[in-house]
């Protein structure tokens, strides 16, 4: 096998290095939306009645949500796995029921 090297390039110190420009950057504009000057505080984008209905919404139903999933962990080492799909079947589910995925 031909081994393939890569020239050795000696480099003089500030010459073809990268940093930072000289002149700093201004808070001019940029022409792009949700940049941090174009944000307005008035300008709400999110109803605030809109909720993703995934939560947990307090620490109770955290903790709630922690305990199940123990349960459920213990339950598989013990040898009851009811609660859990295999992979395969978690995949089946998702091409049935999003047909684009596949």
């Amino acid at each position: 096998m031909k081994d393939n090297r890569y020239p050795e390039i000696e480099e003089e110190e500030g010459i073809g290095m990268c940093c930072e420009p000289s002149v700093e950057y201004g808070a001019t504009g940029s022409g792009y939306a949700n940049t941090l000057e174009a944000f307005n505080e008035d300008v709400v984008d999110v109803a605030d009645t809109w909720d993703p209905g995934i939560g947990p919404y307090n620490m109770e139903e955290l903790n709630a949500r922690i305990d199940e999933a123990e349960t459920f962990i213990e339950k598989a080492e013990q040898g009851d796995w009811s609660d859990w799909v295999t992979e395969a079947q978690s995949r089946a589910n998702l091409y049935s029921k999003y047909p684009w995925l596949k």
